[in-house]
């Protein structure tokens, strides 16, 4: 049975917040290769665009990417909006088109709403929209001219961490709800547009965790929107693990834990288990 391993948000490079959590590093993170033979990479692994925090985040990044080798797992990798251009691949369609994986800075209109940078992004993001092919690979092209538009911006550069910019500024932690709030639709939107045959979409970018069932009310077959949120305090980490047999596909998200300094996954829930049939 093939096991595949989805991860998002590390932000190698961003400074670490004392919270009690051991820093991000890949000695850290080891445990989690352990639990598959396939690892996908869903971006924003390392902050590479970063004008003091890039080369640091690089340096992570290669040892991580040594270590996956070494390791003998098959990887796939997946930009981000804050390593866009570190990869080939915006997105992943797994198990027959079951699964659609994309960070998810394409969803909606607003890319990065609490943030300074906010109306330039979105400006950016709008204009590309215009010029490129309303396809898949075009969206998405669009939303990584956007995402670069983010690092031409000084702002980008000097404002600090998001968790004290936000405690800088409290009027933001309203937007932040107000866009966790509608990201999950927005996440049921995306791939109504682009692949409605998806059964599972699996993102990050929020930073928020959590599982939602959207469809059922609208009529139709109900989707399964899987966020794996960060690992950036105060995010919560968590992993999509999929096991896939020749008949069946058993989707779980797992919490990822600290023990002994450093990170594996939690046990298994039956709660965060769901078992989708294979398509033919």
């Amino acid at each position: 049975m093939a096991r595949t391993l989805i991860l998002s948000d590390l932000h190698f490079g961003l400074p670490e917040v004392p919270c009690g959590r051991p820093p991000r590093t890949p000695s850290t993170l080891a445990p989690l290769l352990n639990e598959a033979d396939h690892l996908v990479l869903n971006g924003d692994i390392a902050d590479i665009h970063h004008e003091r925090r890039g080369n640091h985040g690089m340096t992570l990044l290669d040892e991580w990417l040594s270590m996956i080798a070494r390791a003998g797992i098959a990887l796939t990798r997946i930009n981000g909006n804050h390593d866009f251009d570190c990869s080939q691949r915006d997105f992943a369609d797994l198990c027959g088109g079951a699964v659609f994986v994309t960070h998810g800075h394409a969803f909606g209109e607003s890319m990065l709403p609490w943030t300074p940078a906010h109306r330039v992004v979105s400006d950016a993001l709008r204009e590309a929209r215009a010029r490129n092919p309303q396809t898949l690979e075009g969206d998405l092209a669009a939303a990584g001219e956007a995402a670069m538009a983010q690092w031409g911006e000084k702002i980008s550069h000097n404002e600090p961490t998001a968790l004290i910019s936000i405690g800088m500024n409290p009027w933001r932690v309203a937007r932040v709800l107000a866009w966790w709030r509608k990201f999950p639709r927005e996440a049921a939107a995306y791939a109504d547009r682009f692949r409605p045959a998806a059964q599972v979409v699996v993102c990050g970018h929020s930073h928020r965790a959590g599982a939602w069932s959207i469809g059922a009310e609208r009529g139709m077959k109900p989707r399964r929107i899987l966020n794996t949120g960060g690992f950036t305090f105060p995010s919560s980490p968590h992993a999509v693990l999929i096991d896939e047999s020749a008949s069946e596909l058993r989707v779980q998200l797992r919490s990822i834990r600290v023990r002994a300094g450093r990170y594996e996954l939690a046990p298994e829930s039956s709660a965060s288990c769901w078992r989708i049939q294979r398509p033919a």
